[in-house]
């Protein structure tokens, strides 16, 4: 009777400690927070608050410019970027940000911007690191219009037109998807060389989506980039699109991140 106990104890225990160690793993896995989108006047993500600490967690921009590998400008976003109200579409405890940014004042051409969440001492590198390039001013189109400074005196002025990538502007948003990378390589996708759809994949063009969620042939806009749905994937469920890249190191180094999707609507 008292091995039976004995082994029904020790049991239990390794039950328990099983139990813990998958909580905590889970725990461990939360994801803090990402960045979601970059434009020419706005840095926007979200971040999740740790129920458990008395501080309140902010979040860090470290914004690189031209392929420099120290940061150009180091950002906290005030409070009043925050909100709670947005926020809950992420989850319980979670905020989302909106930074109105000027990128005339950092300088340079190209930029890279990483987040970080900042609680008391402590960083945690957030999901995703972003980049952007502004569109050249002298490829932009402009439009005149007139204005009289005097009498039957018109005055021209410029101003900017819409930007258009490809004969494509940018539609309402779809969303947040997690976005990855995949190659024609048997590892990523049986090495067929050819789409779900038939088609022969291309770089900065052919997306493996969910085509419950984003039909076949559906264009998107992710970052400057015009996007055609020509593929389906095992792993490829819901709010997850797959970019296609030319090798598998490519694909590799995209990494995971977690991206602003868009229509993209023929002009």
């Amino acid at each position: 009777m008292k091995k039976k106990s004995g082994k029904l104890l020790l049991m239990l225990c390794v039950t328990l400690l099983c139990t813990l160690f998958l909580s905590m793993t889970a725990l461990a896995a939360e994801e803090k927070g990402a960045l979601t989108a970059v434009d020419e006047n706005h840095i926007t993500g979200w971040l999740r608050d740790n129920a458990e600490s008395d501080e309140t967690a902010a979040v860090e921009l470290h914004i690189y410019k031209d392929g420099a590998a120290k940061a150009a400008k180091v950002i906290t976003v005030p409070e009043e970027s925050y909100s709670e109200e947005a926020g809950k579409s992420y989850g319980d405890g979670c905020r989302a940000f909106d930074y109105k940014i000027s990128w005339e004042e950092i300088g340079g051409t190209s930029y890279k911007v990483e987040a970080c969440l900042v609680t008391g001492d402590e960083k945690t590198l957030l999901t995703g690191s972003l980049e952007y390039k502004p569109a050249p001013e002298a490829l932009k189109k402009t439009e005149s219009t007139s204005e009289e400074i005097g009498p039957g005196i018109p005055k021209k002025e410029e101003k900017p037109v819409e930007e258009t990538f490809g004969g494509y502007k940018k539609g309402e948003s779809l969303g947040i998807f997690k976005t990855t990378g995949y190659c024609g390589c048997s590892k990523c996708s049986g090495g067929s060389g050819l789409t779900y759809s038939g088609t022969v994949p291309q770089a900065n063009h052919t997306i493996s989506a969910d085509i419950a969620v984003l039909p076949l042939g559906t264009k998107v806009m992710i970052g400057e980039t015009v996007y055609t749905v020509e593929d389906i994937g095992s792993g490829v469920d819901g709010h997850t699109v797959d970019l296609y890249f030319s090798s598998h190191q490519e694909a590799l180094d995209y990494g995971v991140k977690k991206q602003e999707v868009f229509q993209a609507i023929a002009e």
